[in-house]
Parts: structure tokens; C-alpha cells; sequence
């Protein structure tokens, strides 16, 4: 699995401008339609992928033309990386040439593109083609509503856990840690001269499941809650975290031991335990002797969800060609060969992560994640320049021990 990239999310007026300023051109019709005139649909799809991936989702998309018996033809436009997806994006919605479906992260991603009515409302589209959307994860559909309306269907999620080193723990007579008391009491035990007993990247895509677990929920569908940010629950979580890193000297973040990221020194055993995405089991070599678990708890269970959703484009000519596709990439069979495949993260359907679990028997992170789904927050609520504000304050709190308070932090961070 690899590792996520971090797409930046345009802001909601200067998309607006984009489009508005583009009027007579959005209406240029796109490829969709077949220049033979022989009433083939000719559907596009964008995907921002690298490597063997392009040659996978195009077995993946010959499997639906051949399949599917509408005349539907299916191109894919392939964007080598984060920014160039999104800046193409951003110029084929303003002139009215979007694909018809296209990737977007969940939240306020989506929330950008629903506000300026470029994409469409799927559940009336997906009920026409009995796609069963109470088959996806609640906590996954939350993170594409805006006004309650549904504007993507997911196409894969991400997840954290606590992973360890099952023989590390075994030396120190350690068994996995289920609450925060007994988190930071095997920290201690796993603490050597060589290695830390606990590592994480301390910023809020990892650190937000501790401040929920500890009782703020500091951040929803509706945006910031202030009251939560300032709250004692909130102070105590970066309180906890700031203990383990400074005054027990038990925890670590990559840069601490010369790693270019968590995953990295956790390969290497630099941390004996480890909270972080899902993707890092990708650098773990087969003989690898790795367990998971839930974020410990304290008050609240809590995960970190990271998720992208199909959409269509409002400028879509053949929406119901569109949701039918979408229907089949999202097809329990699909799902568990995109995950072989590399195509996708873990599967949005409980069907599908079902049969996932069911097929791969040996491994054992699936039901960790098919676990923390059910109660997850989806990362993309949050705003890239919030986020950006958290994690400076983070690194003040974790590195520079004495410059500023917990409880300072939570107040400069609430508005």
C-alpha cells in the first residue's frame, strides 16, 4: 500500500470565479460523444495514478467495456501526480470539457466543487441503478455530503492503528495496550538505548483519534467546533502526548531518529510501537512479525479516515452511463481485485471487506481496519490552512518543551 499524497484543496471562491468567468465555454462538449455519430457513449474517467497503476485500471475498465452491454465506451486520462490532477481539474471544470467521473478527496474537497455546482447529486442516480449505498461505510459517506445532499460514491479508504513488534513486546513481557495508562507504561517498558518504545508523527493527521478518544470532538461535518478546541478534554490530549515525548522520553517522531517518515522507522525499529495510516505495512518485508491494534483508549474510540469518492461532472452528458460504471468499480468483486491489484486502499463496502478478510485469512491488520471504520472521522473536514496552524504548534509543543502550554495551544487555536 503506499503512501498517501496530500492533495490541496482550492478554495471555494476562486473556483467559483473559475467557472463563472468561463460561461459561454463550459458549454463545449466534451469527447463523451462518438464523432461516427453511431450512438456509442464514450465515458472519461480521471485518475491520478503512477507506476503499474494505469495499466491496472485499464484491465479494470476493459473488464467493464467488454462486460457492459449499452454501447458504453470507456477512456481513462491519467495525471501523474497530485498537482497537475488538480490543476487540470480545476481548467477542464472552468471550461465545461470535464471527464465525466473523476477522483476527489472526501470533505472539504468536495465540498468545494458541490458549492460551485460543478458535480452532481448521486443518490437518486445511484438508487436508478440499485446500488446499495447503505452497503458503505456510514462514517466513508459522511465525509461526501454537503446540505445532506450525497456527491460521490467512495471508491477506498485509509484508516490508523497502533502497530507493534510482536517480538519486541514479547522480550518486554508487554502485552498490546488497549488504554492510554497502559500505552504509556509500555512505552516505558520498550524504551532502550537503541530504540523508543512509541512512535508517531506528532501532527493532526495522526494526533486528532488521541484529542477524540480524550472527549473533543473538535472537529465535524459543520466545520471547527471552538468550544471543543478549548476544551480541558482537548488540553489533556496534548498534554498526554507532550508527557510521552518529554518527560518520559519514550516517544518519537521520524525526524527524531533520521527517518524520512513513520513508516520508515518502524521498519527499522527505531519505535517498538507505532500510530499511524494503514499504508505503512507497505515498506514491511515478509518476514516481518507486525501486529495492530485500536488507538488505546481513554475516553472515546476513535480512528483517522482518509477517503476519496467518485463524482460526476455536472457538465456530464451521460450521467446514468457514468453512475453504471460507477456502480461496477464499486461491485464487491471489483473492489477485492482492486486491492490486490494496488488500485485501492481498503474497500468502502462492508460486502467487499468482508470477502477481502474472508480471502486473505493470513493477514492481520484487516479486521483491525474493518473495525475502525465503523467509528472514524474522515481527515478531509478538516481546512489545509487549520491544519498547516495545528501542526506548527505541535511541533512548538513536542520539540521545544517549555515555550508554550498546552492549554495555551488550544486557546491561540479556537477563534
Amino acid at each position: 500500500m503506499k503512501r498517501m499524497q496530500w492533495k490541496f484543496m482550492v478554495p471555494v471562491f476562486i473556483l467559483s470565479l473559475i467557472l463563472s468567468a468561463c460561461g459561454a465555454d463550459s458549454e463545449t462538449k466534451g469527447e463523451e460523444e462518438s464523432e461516427e455519430g453511431d450512438g456509442k457513449v464514450n465515458l472519461q474517467i480521471a485518475i491520478e495514478a503512477t507506476g503499474d497503476i494505469p495499466a491496472e485500471f485499464q484491465k479494470q475498465v476493459d473488464r467493464f467495456n467488454e462486460q457492459n452491454d449499452e454501447n458504453i465506451s470507456v477512456k481513462i486520462r491519467t495525471f501523474s501526480g497530485g498537482d497537475s490532477y488538480n490543476q487540470a481539474l480545476m481548467g477542464q471544470v472552468a471550461g465545461g470539457v470535464a471527464p465525466d467521473i473523476f477522483l476527489l478527496d472526501g470533505g472539504q474537497r468536495t465540498k468545494t466543487f458541490a458549492d460551485s455546482d460543478a458535480i452532481l447529486p448521486l443518490s437518486e442516480l445511484a438508487s436508478n441503478h440499485n446500488l446499495d449505498l447503505n452497503n458503505f461505510q456510514d462514517t466513508l459517506m459522511e465525509a461526501f455530503k454537503v446540505d445532506e445532499k450525497l456527491y460521490a460514491i467512495p471508491k477506498d479508504y485509509n484508516t490508523t492503528a497502533l502497530f507493534y513488534h510482536k517480538d519486541l513486546l514479547k522480550e518486554a513481557g508487554v502485552q498490546p495496550p488497549k488504554t492510554w495508562d497502559e500505552l504509556r507504561s509500555a512505552a516505558k517498558k520498550l524504551t532502550t538505548e537503541d530504540r523508543y518504545g512509541f512512535g508517531i508523527n506528532p501532527q493532526i493527521n495522526y494526533f486528532l483519534p488521541f484529542v477524540e478518544s480524550a472527549g473533543a470532538n473538535v472537529i465535524t461535518s459543520s466545520g471547527l467546533q471552538n468550544d471543543a478546541l478549548k476544551s480541558e478534554e482537548h488540553q489533556k490530549a496534548l498534554e498526554y502526548m507532550s508527557t510521552l515525548f518529554n518527560e518520559d522520553k519514550t516517544a518519537a517522531s521520524p525526524q527524531m531518529v533520521g527517518a524520512g517518515w513513520d513508516g520508515e522507522m518502524f521498519a527499522n525499529k527505531k519505535v517498538a510501537m507505532l500510530y499511524a495510516g494503514s499504508w505503512v505495512t507497505g515498506v514491511l518485508d515478509e518476514n516481518s512479525n507486525v501486529g495492530a491494534v485500536p488507538l488505546p483508549v481513554k475516553d472515546e474510540k476513535a480512528s483517522m479516515l482518509y477517503t476519496a469518492g467518485w463524482v460526476i461532472s455536472k457538465k456530464s452528458e451521460n450521467p446514468e452511463a457514468a453512475m453504471k460504471l460507477i456502480k461496477f468499480l464499486s461491485s464487491d468483486e471489483e473492489l477485492v481485485k482492486g486491492n490486490k491489484a494496488g488500485l485501492i486502499g481498503l474497500p468502502p463496502t462492508k460486502s467487499a471487506m468482508d470477502k477481502l478478510v474472508k480471502e486473505k485469512k493470513n493477514d492481520p491488520f484487516l479486521d483491525v481496519y474493518s473495525n475502525v471504520v465503523e467509528y472514524g472521522t474522515p481527515f478531509g473536514w478538516l481546512n489545509p490552512k487549520f491544519v498547516d496552524e495545528y501542526n506548527k504548534k505541535m511541533e512548538v509543543l513536542m520539540y521545544k518543551p517549555g515555550e508554550i502550554t498546552p492549554e495555551e495551544v488550544a486557546n491561540q487555536l479556537a477563534k
